[in-house]
């Protein structure tokens, strides 16, 4: 029950670096031909809103009181941190091919992969604890 806590909370740090990420290290701030932002711009405001789901979903492992329940917020943290690593990919939304995205694009995946690794453990302990073993 220990580690459910230490994890959530850690999973809650996480979350707050990723949120914080795109200030700190922050995107360019280029425009297009047309004088629209890059793709950068809206690859990470996706990345905020879907950090935010998962700084909620980090919290709510904390006040979960089934074992069931704290699985599934793990499972589906996890899922949603594999989005948030994909998401600076080409193929999905994308940033731009120059300046600082690329730095701030592979602190996001550093950071999403730890998160996607909490969530599977918050996932695999409870799992162990709902089955009784």
């Amino acid at each position: 029950m220990k580690y459910d806590k230490i994890l959530g909370w850690i999973a809650v740090a996480i979350g707050f670096f990723l949120l914080v990420l795109p200030r700190a290290i922050p995107i360019c701030t280029g425009l297009t031909a047309a004088g629209g932002p890059m793709r950068c711009h809206y690859t990470y405001q996706a990345e905020f809103l879907l950090t935010l789901v998962a700084i909620i979903l980090a919290w709510a492992s904390l006040v979960l009181k089934t074992a069931e329940a704290r699985m599934m917020t793990g499972f589906t943290l996890a899922l949603l941190a594999i989005v948030l690593a994909l998401l600076p990919e080409p193929w999905i939304s994308g940033i731009c091919a120059n300046g600082a995205c690329k730095k701030t694009a592979f602190f996001t995946a550093v950071g999403a992969s730890l998160l996607t690794i909490t969530g599977a453990i918050i996932a695999w302990i409870n799992y162990r604890q709902y089955r009784g073993n």
